[in-house]
This record gives structure tokens, C-alpha cells and sequence, in this order.
């Protein structure tokens, strides 16, 4: 998951306005980048379920595709009302806008479809209406739920849900700058076949599967697992074409891709260390260890040769 650029919240009539307040709050607090406005049918105002009126940002007619739609809804909405509601729910789903919902209004996006075997979250006196309308939806009471594709809470919950949302969203982000590194990491490295003196099918496989998992790496059981092998065998193997076992192959494997990092210049050495799972000290002594300097010393090396 991409980190959400902006949401939207459709108020509609008798939502429940400390949920819209606690999922703002969040994102005012932890995600300043990140935009949000309210729209509701027609851009005329709404109100809450305390009697509180509110002016929308938009009308539900102008939601774009480039925003997270989140429903709000009191429980009881006037059959017109409810209608143009599914009416605007089901037009932004053809722009392609992801549509979420809390509270009361996941009883109002399940009216207006959802794919069977899909699970959403909902007060314990909103689960008959739900299943009534979607009837292969499952129905939980947890304060929320997330996934790739859809995102419900209770009201209660909607802080919850936000801070989840955005706390996958750094996650993806950290994964996918990982993932870039790791292949300029990659480029810069003499090939598998080229690198290591073997011919063994598996054992040239294993060094493949090491290769695409410098950042993140696989168990030697996860990666017997693929090979098709017993761990007992694969030592074997690597022991037999290589020398060595799995394991420290692996490992060197790994400080060579972090030795490109360190030479580069760019990033400090404790987020290096951390990329490849350690304490700058543990770090340091295995760089040591490996290539008879340490990584600071190498890094000045490095920059001195390149002027």
C-alpha cells in the first residue's frame, strides 16, 4: 500500500461527529502531508448526530478518484437520502476511489455492494442490516479492520483505523526503499555465476534466492523449503561446492551488499546497520572481521580515492 495522499469524508445525516474528529485528529497529528476534506450529498450541510450542524468541504458529486472515500452515517437514513447515497458511493467506485467506512455508514456500503467473502466490522446492532444486504459478507465486532482493498471501523475505532492505515502506508514505503536498495545494491554485484565457483543447480538456485534478499532475508530452513531440499541436505551441498554452509555464505553475501552502501557514502552507518538487521557495534566487528577494516575507516577510503 502506497501512503494515501488524501481522504474524504462523506458525512451523511446523523454520523457520528466524534469519529470524524478522532480520525482528523490523527491525521492532523501523525500525517501533515497528508490532505483531508468533507463532502456531502449535494454540498449541502449536514447534520450529526448530536444536532451539530456541518458545512461540507465538496458535494458528493465531485469526489475524484485520487482520494480515500471514508462513509459516515447515523443508522436510520431517509429512503431519498439513502438512494442518492448509493448512487454517489457507486459512482466513485466506477472513478476507481477506494471506499471505506465507519460506523453506521459500513451498513450503507454494504447496500451499495460488496464482493462476497469480504469481512467489514460493525456495532453488534448494525450486524442483521449488514448480512440483510450482503449476505456472504462476514461481520466482526472488533473496533476495526484493514486491507489492501478495504477498511471499515466502528465508531469507536476510528482513530484506531487511521493510525493503522498510515502505520502500513510507512511500512510499504520503508519496504519499497529497501527494495530499491537492494538492487542497486544487486547491480553493482559481480553475478552469482560468476561470483562463486559452482555449477550445482541447487546451489546456484540457493545463491539466487540469497541474491534477491539482501534486506530481507530468508531462513536457511525457508530457503531449503523452496529449494526443494532438506536442510540436511542443502549444508551438504553448500559444504561439498562451496566450503562452507549456508549460513556464513550467506552472510558474507549480505556484508558485500552493505559494503557497496558504506563505500557510497551517502547514508549514516547505524541506518546501514539497521538495514541488514543490526547494532552498529555487531556491524562493525563482522565488516571487520570480513574485509580487515572497519566501515568508517573504508568509507574514508572510499571518498579519498574518488577525489
Amino acid at each position: 500500500m502506497t501512503a494515501p495522499a488524501h481522504f474524504t469524508f462523506l458525512l451523511l445525516p446523523g454520523f457520528n461527529l466524534a469519529a470524524l474528529g478522532a480520525a482528523c485528529a490523527v491525521l492532523v497529528e501523525e500525517a501533515a502531508q497528508i490532505g483531508f476534506a468533507t463532502a456531502a450529498l449535494n454540498g449541502r450541510t449536514v447534520a450529526a448526530s448530536c444536532g451539530v450542524r456541518v458545512r461540507p468541504d465538496d458535494a458528493a458529486e465531485e469526489i475524484g478518484a485520487d482520494t480515500i472515500l471514508v462513509v459516515l452515517s447515523g443508522r436510520d437514513l431517509p429512503e431519498d437520502t439513502q438512494q442518492a447515497a448509493l448512487a454517489a458511493l457507486r459512482r466513485a467506485r466506477r472513478k476507481g476511489t477506494p471506499i471505506w467506512a465507519i460506523g453506521a455508514g459500513v451498513a450503507v456500503l454494504a447496500a451499495a455492494g460488496l464482493p462476497d467473502g469480504a469481512r467489514v466490522v460493525a456495532h453488534p446492532d448494525l450486524a442483521g442490516r449488514i448480512r440483510a444486504r450482503a449476505r456472504r459478507v462476514e461481520v466482526g465486532h472488533g473496533p476495526f479492520l484493514w486491507s489492501e482493498t478495504l477498511a471499515t471501523a466502528r465508531a469507536a475505532g476510528a482513530a484506531a483505523l487511521m493510525r493503522h492505515s498510515l502505520a502500513q502506508a510507512r511500512i510499504a514505503a520503508e519496504e519499497s526503499a529497501g527494495a530499491k536498495r537492494s538492487e542497486a545494491a544487486r547491480s553493482q554485484m559481480e553475478p552469482v555465476a560468476e561470483r562463486y565457483d559452482t555449477a550445482q543447480p541447487t546451489v546456484l538456485a540457493g545463491l539466487g534466492i540469497m541474491r534477491a534478499n539482501l534486506f530481507r532475508p530468508v531462513s536457511i530452513g525457508g530457503l531449503a523449503d523452496q529449494l526443494g531440499v532438506s536442510h540436511r541436505q542443502l549444508e551438504r551441498l553448500y559444504e561439498r561446492e562451496l566450503g562452507d554452509s549456508p549460513a556464513p555464505i550467506y552472510r558474507e553475501m549480505r556484508m558485500e551488499a552493505a559494503r557497496i552502501e558504506v563505500r557510497d557514502g551517502r547514508r549514516p552507518m547505524q541506518a546501514i546497520a539497521e538495514d541488514f538487521g543490526m547494532s552498529a557495534a555487531g556491524f562493525s566487528k563482522i565488516y571487520l572481521k570480513q574485509f580487515g577494516i572497519a566501515p568508517s575507516a573504508d568509507r574514508r577510503a572510499a571518498i579519498e580515492a574518488s577525489r
